[in-house]
């Protein structure tokens, strides 16, 4: 006998049948419709903005922006779309990090990696002196 196996929706939180989305059927039917409005707003609003696309289309911005980073909307087809740095709360365009955060991770990371090199070179310099001294 097969073994029906349940979850709760993610949406929420009835007990379904689990499926791929993690989502009950209606539940799913309007993720699908909200989807829908959101495509439709941007084909006609090319040059609105996140908040402006939310706003006129009722879905909540925090899954327009759930959207943007999953890449079901294109950043490079609607130029005023933008998702939240996850450091710094502020617009980013290129991912979990806006530009300012990614160059300053990069800088702390280069500044790390340089700091822990020097700190390898003096040991090992300090370690060929001890054996030096040891030959005499």
């Amino acid at each position: 006998m097969a073994e029906l196996k349940v979850a709760h929706c993610a949406m929420c939180g009835k007990v379904f049948q689990v499926n791929l989305r993690n989502l009950c059927n209606e539940c799913a039917e309007i993720h699908d419709r909200r989807f829908e409005a959101v495509d439709r707003y941007l084909m006609k609003n090319r040059h609105a903005t996140t908040e402006q696309t939310a706003e006129a289309t009722g879905v909540p911005i925090k899954q327009v922006r759930e959207w943007i980073r999953q890449k079901k909307i294109s950043l490079a087809a609607h130029p005023n779309l933008t998702d939240v740095c996850d450091l710094c709360g502020g617009p980013s365009r290129t991912g979990h990090l806006c530009a300012k955060c990614s160059y300053r991770l990069k800088s702390d990371i280069d500044k790390m990696l340089a700091e822990e090199q020097a700190e390898r070179a003096r040991k090992r310099e300090h370690s060929y002196k001890l054996k030096g001294l040891a030959d005499d």
